[in-house]
């Protein structure tokens, strides 16, 4: 019988070191790419400004999202409001629970009330409200790139 003796191989501190440095580059380089596309995504991005929004708004009907947008309009005794659901802290979008009636932001818990205004942060800014106009059909244009006070109704 042919018995192979193995040399006992030791591992020093700067072997163990290596492995480790290579460890965290691998690591690093695999990161890069997803983090580069989620930083250069525009998929949250609104694609062009104005939005039209065409149904018709019952008074105190509460917030109705117009689709595929960030975009919600409201119509109460004073007029009809748009405001664009992004959460001033670093733009995630906000939810409606109208329950609650309370928009949350899912990333980081920041909390407004029905009107936009901040209850409890990290976010400091109230949600923006945005311009709308009524077209004589009755649609709505909505201008998401020209902000308005918190008091302005069409």
């Amino acid at each position: 019988m042919i018995r192979l003796i193995m040399p006992k191989q030791e591992w020093t501190r700067r072997a163990v070191l290596r492995l480790a440095w290579v460890g965290i580059i691998a690591s690093a380089a695999l990161a890069i790419e997803p983090l580069a596309k989620y930083f250069t995504s525009k998929e949250d991005r609104q694609k062009f400004p104005l939005v039209v929004y065409k149904k018709p708004l019952a008074e105190n009907s509460g917030w109705q999202n117009t689709a595929a947008t960030r975009v919600w309009v409201k119509r109460d005794t004073l007029g009809v409001m748009a405001m664009v659901a992004t959460c001033t802290h670093l733009g995630c979008e906000v939810n409606y629970h109208s329950d609650k009636k309370q928009w949350i932001c899912p990333c980081h818990a920041s909390i407004y009330d029905e009107e936009g205004r901040i209850i409890s942060g990290p976010a400091s800014q109230a949600l923006h409200r945005v311009s709308v106009e009524r077209q004589p059909d009755g649609s709505l244009i909505i201008n998401t790139s020209k902000q308005v006070g918190m008091d302005m109704r069409v």
